[in-house]
């Protein structure tokens, strides 16, 4: 770090801080995440994000060895025009962690994190064309508050510009003509086409599930949800929401000019040469208008295979079986967001032979699979699942799949279905395997028609993965593990870790990296199908079919931790023991 005068004064400034104690230094010592490459600025923000130092620390050392006045909140308050802050870029501020929050008398008061990085702060007055500046030293969370508090001031098109968009975008979908004048030319406009964008492939970078954007009364908030969980990663001012939300109604071929209710649509994007599909759902919330989309990585989910999916090897030979019977129900069950959609289409790849005759009804169509024969449900003009179900009857099927029962008419006919020489698959949103077998009762599906048309009940999770670059080794005493459910075999065979709380860059610091799925697989043998008819209950069969050696969900997940993929936290924090 000592290559120029700034990176000898960097290593001054660091090694006085080795000094006084405040930062560790065998956490510094080798760190490739401290080099000539990182300003002092990225390697402050570095150490206090990975809980290495206290931010409070670093503030009261600037403070006292170098006088630098503290940034007091309830103090100093924000007093700034909008024609200040439009001649600063807020990726600037962003990057250098730099706020301006007060002028007067053409003094400039800033907020900084690092106030030794005087090139980032003269370019400040360079910007704003100030006579003086008065610095006052702030922590990261103080810096990243101030930040959001002047956000709303800052004008929407500066933010946009900010963004960098370097993949070739293509949208598929044909766009729809809308007769509102305003908010269509707001649309349409360059800066809010590339923050559309730009949100999209930021999102697929990320490898997320999910976008969520959320309107609220001073800002507009941008979250993923990675690995299954939902963190913040950008927020931009209120203005540019409704130009935001009609330029992804366009994209998604949805009606522009209503916003009283809920809309539903998919958007179809080829970036870099790959196709994606996102599913989009836009609701009306109280300052504007949620949007949330799903990413379909189409490509994705042709070449994941079963043996890709987490089945322990005799819950693989259990599933196949039931996928390759030649009549009856195979039933996912779970919550949303729990692999049920990529456990059934791999099992339809696998199944997606030139002799089979496959026939899905979805709601909607998630991905286009060459051989296949997909129907996408519309209510609204009469093509429910049970209607396409019955069309299904009369086109000669092998498989067919209903994305999910929802009501007794459905289940009706594909039970009907699986009795006459048809292998069904489908879906309900249950919690376990056994409540599965109650739930097509409770819809109204006769007992003894339930236990002759289902053979294979599959009950899933996501769960997330240790990070294999951070995770480190659980010394648990035996009487723990044995407390968590693990037998004196298991412990001695296992090989046990936990999640590093302060992760690392691979993992973004939450310490996992990836998903896998935990199964639960219930098979109905004439033991199980003799206490359906005889309507006992989810709990009497779930006993009964644990002594025939069926694994529950929470008992998957410790053969997952045994072999150190997960830790106990994420299998308590997903399943029930």
């Amino acid at each position: 770090m000592q290559n120029n005068p700034q990176q000898k004064r960097v290593f001054l400034v660091l090694r006085r801080m080795v000094d006084e104690g405040i930062v560790p230094l065998e956490k510094v010592r080798g760190n490739p995440n401290i080099n000539p490459r990182k300003t002092f600025t990225e390697v402050l923000e570095y150490l206090i994000k990975n809980n290495i130092v206290d931010e409070n620390k670093v503030k009261e050392f600037f403070i006292k060895f170098f006088g630098y006045k503290p940034f007091d909140p309830t103090v100093h308050k924000i007093d700034i025009s909008k024609e200040v802050l439009e001649k600063i870029s807020p990726s600037f501020m962003e990057k250098n962690k730099i706020v301006p929050f007060s002028i007067e008398n053409n003094i400039l008061k800033i907020a900084v994190l690092n106030p030794t990085d005087k090139e980032a702060i003269n370019q400040i007055k360079f910007f704003t064309g100030v006579k003086f500046l008065d610095t006052y030293v702030a922590t990261l969370s103080e810096i990243e508050n101030l930040y959001k508090s002047i956000l709303p001031l800052i004008p929407a098109k500066k933010m946009i510009e900010d963004i960098s968009l370097d993949v070739d975008v293509t949208e598929e979908q044909q766009e729809k003509e809308q007769n509102l004048e305003n908010i269509l030319s707001e649309a349409e406009e360059s800066p809010i086409v590339k923050l559309s964008r730009a949100i999209i492939v930021d999102a697929i970078n990320s490898q997320a599930s999910d976008i969520h954007i959320e309107p609220m009364e001073k800002l507009l908030r941008i979250r993923y949800r990675v690995d299954g969980i939902l963190r913040t990663v950008k927020e931009f001012p209120p203005t540019i929401k409704d130009a935001l939300a009609a330029r992804y109604k366009i994209m998604a071929n949805l009606d522009i000019a209503e916003k009283r209710l809920p809309q539903d649509g998919r958007i179809r994007i080829v970036i870099n040469g790959k196709k994606y599909d996102l599913r989009v759902s836009i609701l009306p919330i109280v300052y504007g208008e949620k949007i949330v989309m799903r990413i379909q990585d189409a490509e994705s989910y042709l070449n994941i295979k079963l043996e890709d999916l987490g089945f322990e090897e005799d819950d693989l030979k259990l599933f196949r079986e039931g996928i390759y019977s030649p009549w009856g129900m195979v039933l996912v069950t779970g919550p949303t967001g729990s692999g049920k959609t990529t456990t059934l289409y791999s099992a339809l790849m696998e199944r997606n032979k030139d002799d089979v005759n496959i026939m899905t009804a979805e709601d909607p169509v998630e991905v286009s699979i060459f051989g296949i024969n997909q129907v996408h449900v519309k209510e609204e003009i009469g093509l429910t699942f049970a209607a396409a179900l019955r069309a299904f009857l009369r086109q000669d099927p092998d498989i067919i799949l209903v994305g999910e029962i929802r009501d007794r008419e459905t289940a009706e006919i594909a039970v009907k279905a699986a009795l006459t020489g048809h292998l069904v698959f489908s879906t309900l949103h249950t919690n376990d395997a056994p409540s599965t077998i109650t739930r097509l009762v409770d819809i109204g599906v006769d007992r003894f028609l339930v236990s002759t048309a289902v053979h294979t009940i599959v009950a899933q999770r996501l769960i997330r993965k240790l990070c294999n670059n951070c995770k480190q080794p659980a010394n648990y005493p035996p009487e723990v593990l044995k407390s968590f459910g693990f037998s004196d075999e298991d412990i001695k065979e296992g090989t046990f870790f936990v999640h590093n709380p302060k992760g690392c860059e691979k993992c973004n610091g939450t310490g996992y990296k990836g998903r896998t799925a935990v199964h639960e697989i219930l098979k109905l043998d004439e033991n199980i199908k003799k206490l359906i008819i005889a309507g006992k209950s989810a709990d009497d069969i779930r006993e009964v079919a644990i002594k025939n050696g069926m694994k529950t969900l929470y008992k998957d997940g410790l053969i997952k931790m045994k072999k150190g993929i997960t830790d106990i936290a994420e299998i308590e924090r997903v399943l029930m023991k």
